[in-house]
């Protein structure tokens, strides 16, 4: 089997499994640009390593790469088309540290007023439907791919009610507060699709680097920015770790039982490990209270 036909297979596989497959194919098709008129049999691991190694990959790229590569070529060897993975030797991932921004409630209400930046005939996403995705998004703390792929038929309005069923996280329902279902509401009036909640000017579904893009316009807008030097700056994730990290603290002033809240918090967010949401205690203000009376 030629390499071209091996990657579009593979591709449409992946496809018609649910996934969207964008970046992976692209960085697979550039397999092909890069060793074009080969078979799969022919491909040999230092032609690989070539394409990995060039001078502009990043070590987080060359890895994840690495990955997608590997299941690629894996995928084809169990089906007997390949003797051996044409690989070099993997790298070690640097250790992760999980340091997301936390917005303040001042800077959540500096991004909604600000959104007015988008008010313009060339941006899909109108303002009343980018503060509506942004209060959902915070006051919920679900995906933003969960948050895009709503239905009107996930909200049940009388008992205040959203069901979530997306490839991204376990199904389930959680529920809402009365602001948030009057936003909804009157989200569901403005939208111009039959079937979606969030919607663009024209009645299509939003992409999600798209309501990114319009996210930094906001961020820009407000001089919201990040300056703890870290490289990466707040995106719409961070809303989800932003929902964590104030319902916490909102707990902890009320004298909940974190042993107790926390599981629910880890079952309302759809993560499959309890020991998850333990990463956000150490962001709560109070945690950084106790640690100044320590040291002073």
């Amino acid at each position: 089997m030629d390499l071209q036909t091996a990657v579009e297979d593979y591709i449409a596989r992946k496809r018609l499994m649910g996934f969207r497959y964008r970046i992976n194919s692209y960085e697979l098709r550039s397999l092909v640009r890069f060793l074009p008129g080969v078979s799969l049999d022919e491909i040999r691991r230092a032609q690989v390593e070539k394409l990995l190694n060039r001078p502009t990959i990043g070590r987080g790229t060359w890895i994840g790469r690495y990955i997608r590569f590997k299941a690629f070529f894996s995928y084809w060897r169990g089906r007997g088309e390949l003797r051996r993975i044409p690989l070099p030797r993997p790298r070690r991932g640097r250790k992760q540290i999980f340091s997301p921004y936390v917005f303040t409630s001042l800077q959540v209400r500096s991004l909604l007023k600000h959104s007015s930046v988008l008010d313009h005939c060339l941006t899909v996403i109108s303002p009343d439907t980018f503060r509506c995705l942004i209060l959902t998004l915070y006051a919920t703390g679900m995906w933003l791919d969960e948050a895009l792929s709503l239905q009107r038929c996930d909200f049940d309005q009388e008992k205040s009610v959203i069901h979530l069923n997306s490839r991204v996280s376990i199904a389930r329902k959680i529920p809402i507060g009365r602001d948030l279902v009057r936003v909804l509401q009157y989200q569901l009036r403005a939208s111009l699709a039959d079937e979606l909640i969030f919607s663009t000017r024209f009645g299509t579904r939003i992409d999600g680097h798209r309501a990114g893009i319009c996210f930094r316009r906001c961020m820009k807008r407000s001089g919201i920015r990040r300056e703890d030097g870290a490289s990466r700056q707040p995106g719409l994730r961070d809303m989800r770790h932003s929902f964590a990290v104030s319902r916490i603290t909102e707990w902890q002033r009320l004298g909940f039982d974190m042993a107790l809240m926390l599981p629910r918090l880890s079952v309302y967010m759809g993560l499959s490990t309890f020991s998850t949401t333990e990463r956000y205690l150490s962001l709560a203000p109070t945690h950084f209270r106790r640690q100044v009376r320590v040291l002073s």
